[in-house]
């Protein structure tokens, strides 16, 4: 959906589009020029007349068409990786979009289930301050508890309701058309591709990432540009060929016959000089800028596999005191404060413990799908399949 109405696609594919173009038209020959000239002449009662029609063709000779179109040609290339370098993005966007919506959707349903243990609490708690077997402390400690989680609840439905505020602007719908059902991700991450070193992932973000790509073929076109620049100082020969027609008041004569010639333009006042200089600086300045985009993708390589490095350990060494476990000892907890077995500063220590630990498991899992994404984006490519 984000593919289809993404203003950003919409521009990258417009931009190949007049990349081709140019492309196309660079690749075009010099159109010929057709002159035609009457002259007239009179003296002593004579008269004398010529019509002369010729067509002329400049000679490109010195190979500036050829480098102009490889030039063209490149930018079209770069315009295509950059079109893939907006795909990525988009991708990458909408992942982390994704990801967040459904954690504020998990941590809304923490919430809630904190809030309404907290009702039922306050009913036994209500049942009990009656008999006298709690105090009016602890009551008073259990509906301020239970405010407290009715705020977390509705700050996790903001939240909510602001991610999937995000996400929608980026498929172009309402929030509220998102269905919960159709939008929920699988439970269970894409397994890491097995194996895959530091130094192998960087490999594959320098060969494939497409803002490398893009940026050595602008400045392989910039070389183009340069010896395009440099072949103009060439003078370009511009061949005519016609056919004049001569005539004369003496004995009415008219001859016919054919022209021909040839002309070649002196670089006295334009050498281009400047133009070449232009052209080579510009061809440094792009070189230079393939080296500070491969910086960056190297940098941004090691940044994204030490995030997801962390990200991945922090998830495996929550993972068995999480979930089932952990929700299991939350009902223990409840059931035994409800039956007498343990005070109320434990149960609510049980409770503060199960939803902050939960919330921070469900972020966590959120965060990892994102750092995969930014892994993904960083190489330039697909790293993990669902299996």
């Amino acid at each position: 959906m984000a593919r289809r109405v993404s203003p950003e696609l919409a521009a990258a594919r417009a931009a190949v589009d007049a990349a081709s173009a140019r492309a196309r038209q660079a690749g075009a020959l010099m159109n010929p020029t057709v002159s035609y000239a009457y002259e007239q002449t009179s003296a002593g009662g004579q008269r004398n007349s010529q019509s002369i029609a010729a067509l002329e063709q400049p000679l490109e000779l010195t190979g500036v068409r050829s480098a102009r179109h490889d030039a063209a040609r490149l930018r079209q290339e770069a315009a295509e990786a950059e079109l893939r370098a907006a795909e990525g993005q988009v991708g990458f966007e909408v992942t982390r979009a994704y990801a967040l919506a459904q954690a504020a959707t998990e941590r809304m349903a923490l919430a809630d289930r904190a809030a309404t243990a907290f009702d039922r609490a306050q009913r036994v708690t209500g049942a009990r301050l009656v008999a006298g077997d709690v105090s009016g402390y602890e009551s008073r400690r259990i509906r301020l508890e239970g405010a407290r989680y009715a705020i977390l609840r509705a700050e996790a439905a903001l939240a909510r309701r602001t991610s999937y505020v995000a996400l929608a602007v980026l498929v172009d719908a309402s929030a509220d058309s998102l269905a919960l059902s159709a939008m929920a991700p699988s439970g269970s991450l894409p397994p890491a591709p097995p194996g895959i070193s530091r130094d192998s992932i960087l490999a594959l973000a320098l060969r494939r990432r497409p803002e490398l790509l893009a940026a050595d073929r602008q400045a392989t076109a910039a070389l183009a540009d340069a010896r395009a620049a440099g072949r103009e100082r060439i003078p370009v020969p511009i061949a005519s060929a016609g056919w004049k027609t001569e005539r004369t008041t003496t004995g009415g004569a008219r001859f016919d016959g054919f022209v021909a010639g040839i002309s070649l333009p002196l670089p006295f006042w334009d050498r281009r000089g400047g133009a070449v200089a232009a052209a080579d600086a510009d061809a440094r300045r792009r070189a230079a800028e393939v080296d500070i985009v491969r910086r960056r993708v190297a940098r941004e390589v090691e940044e994204a596999y030490s995030a997801l490095g962390a990200a991945e350990e922090e998830v495996a060494r929550l993972s068995p005191a999480l979930g089932s476990e952990a929700t299991a000892a939350l009902k223990a907890a409840e059931t035994a404060y409800t039956e007498g077995e343990i005070s109320l500063v434990e149960w609510l220590d049980a409770v503060r413990a199960y939803h902050e630990a939960e919330s921070i498991f469900v972020m966590l899992r959120a965060e990892l799908h994102v750092r995969r994404a930014a892994l993904e984006r960083a190489t330039g490519g697909t790293l993990f399949e669902d299996r």
